[in-house]
C-alpha cells in the first residue's frame, strides 16, 4: 500500500519529503521493499527501539534515515549510538518525541543540537499536554523552539496545583 500510496501522490505533483515508517515496526523487508520502489526518502520511526534494530536496517539498505525518540530507544546514552549509526552510514537522521512531558523533549531537544547530523526535529508533544507543572526548559515560538539560558536542561523548578 505505502509504494502505491507513494506512486498516487507524486502521480498528483505533490511534493513529498519523506516517508515516516510506511510498513508494520518489525517488517523490516517491507521496508526495503518500499525504498527500492519509491524515489522518496525512506525514514524508519517505530522500527527503532535500539541501536540493534538501527544497525539492521542500515545494513540491510532499508532505510534512508532514522527517527530517534528518547522514550523509545531509552534515553540519551542508547540515542547517542543511534545517532553514530546514522551518521556514519550517511543517512538523514532526526529527533522526535512521543506523548511526553516539556522535561523529558526538553531533553531531546537538547540532544538535537548538540548533534551536527540531526537535520530534522519533531518536539511538538508537550503542545498536547494540558498541564505543564515544569518552570523553564524549552519555549516554542510560533514553529521555533527555543532553549533556555540557565544551567542544565533550564528546569528551574515545578509547580503543581492541589486539587
Amino acid at each position: 500500500q505505502a509504494v502505491l500510496v507513494g506512486k498516487e501522490l507524486a502521480a498528483l505533483g505533490i511534493n513529498i519529503e519523506l516517508m515516516e515508517q510506511p510498513v508494520a515496526a518489525r517488517d523490516f523487508v517491507g521496508m526495503c521493499y518500499v525504498r527500492d520502489h519509491l524515489h522518496l526518502p525512506v525514514v524508519a520511526d517505530e522500527s527503532v527501539f535500539s541501536p540493534r534494530d538501527a544497525l539492521e536496517l542500515v545494513n540491510m539498505g532499508a532505510v534512508d534515515g532514522l527517527n530517534i525518540k528518547l522514550m523509545k530507544c531509552g534515553g540519551i546514552y542508547n540515542a547517542l549510538k543511534i545517532i553514530a549509526i546514522a551518521e556514519a552510514a550517511g543517512i538523514l537522521c532526526m529527533i522526535g518525541s512521543m506523548m511526553e512531558s516539556h522535561v523529558s523533549v526538553t531533553a531531546a531537544a537538547h540532544l538535537a543540537v548538540s548533534q551536527t547530523c540531526i537535520s530534522r526535529f519533531d518536539l511538538d508533544a508537550p503542545l498536547f499536554c494540558s498541564i505543564n507543572p515544569a518552570i523553564g526548559g524549552i519555549t516554542y515560538q510560533g514553529s521555533r523552539v527555543f532553549l533556555a539560558d540557565t544551567p542544565g536542561l533550564g528546569i528551574e523548578s515545578f509547580k503543581f496545583n492541589r486539587v
